[in-house]
């Protein structure tokens, strides 16, 4: 009986991640060599073949030769790193996300209207760094779960605002904004989040299909924020069992005996040709029956 493939989309990369491959690949053929701090995209295999073409990681814009060319990361960086870069005459490339740039834009107003600023996400993330400088790094505060809230400070005599991290899975935070609301009323959005509709998109599929198949398989880097929300979101959803793997080789020893019925999606930095070799491997080793499930039948489902 042949093993049923459930190819969900969206899938793969977003807006935001095909402008920052884009210019890289572009820049790449115009300098020959540039250089980075962040990975432009948080994929393992799309960034060892920028480094095959002659991009090179360094630790800080301190380790950069002055007058080279510096590229930014879909993350975006803080203003003082451009500075730093601008003292140093780095010609720079910024391939910031244009939702996170509003989003930066945003939290620089609010710090300029001397707003105390609440960021939810992962204080170890890029963007989140990133955001932390646009809002001077002063009266921010990052929270990553309920209890960060508890010990917040009084903010009674302040107007507060808060942001989310782009990248996370709305349900999983909506208990924080939540108790947010609840600590300090009045508190400020943008919107009910900053969320990118992308990364929604995506896990409100996987949501809709986990609990109908035996395995989703989540094709995405382990350090890619969005890659794990959307194993999460599975796991979530009633899943029996979902997995994140860089690759199809990252399946080499998997136990697939029971196994009829597979999801598969991938994270928005994901290259879609890592997906179709992912295809290519179950054919050779089952036999498989491949089906498109996208936004409109997990609506229609729904």
């Amino acid at each position: 009986m042949p093993i049923t493939c459930y190819l969900l989309s969206p899938r793969g990369f977003c807006s935001g991640v095909t402008r920052a491959v884009s210019m890289a690949n572009q820049v790449l053929k115009l300098y020959g060599t540039v250089y980075i701090t962040e990975d432009i995209i948080h994929n393992k295999v799309f960034m060892k073949q920028l480094e095959e073409q002659g991009m090179i990681k360094v630790d800080s814009i301190d380790d950069i030769p002055d007058g080279s060319v510096v590229m930014f990361s879909a993350h975006g960086v803080s203003p003082q790193v451009i500075d730093k870069a601008e003292k140093k005459e780095l010609t720079i490339i910024d391939a910031t996300c244009p939702i996170v740039k509003t989003i930066q834009n945003q939290a620089k107003a609010a710090a300029d209207s001397s707003k105390k600023i609440i960021i939810i996400g992962n204080r170890s993330h890029a963007e989140i760094i990133a955001l932390m400088g646009y809002a001077n790094n002063t009266g921010v505060y990052v929270v990553s779960n309920e209890m960060d809230v508890d010990i917040l400070p009084d903010f009674s005599n302040d107007e507060v605002i808060y942001f989310t991290q782009t990248t996370l899975d709305y349900s999983m935070i909506e208990s924080v904004i939540k108790k947010l609301k609840k600590k300090i009323p009045g508190i400020q959005s943008t919107d009910e989040s900053n969320i990118c509709y992308a990364t929604k998109e995506r896990q409100e599929v996987v949501r809709r299909i986990a609990s109908s198949v035996d395995l989703v398989i989540v094709v995405g880097s382990s350090h890619s924020s969005n890659a794990k929300r959307l194993a999460e979101a599975a796991a979530d959803a009633g899943a029996k069992r979902s997995i994140l793997i860089d690759s199809k080789e990252d399946l080499q020893d998997y136990d697939f005996n029971g196994i009829k019925s597979i999801a598969i999606t991938s994270a928005a930095s994901t290259p879609e040709e890592i997906v179709q070799d992912l295809i290519c491997y179950l054919r050779e080793k089952f036999d498989i029956v491949v089906e498109e499930f996208n936004i409109q039948n997990a609506k229609s489902e729904g």
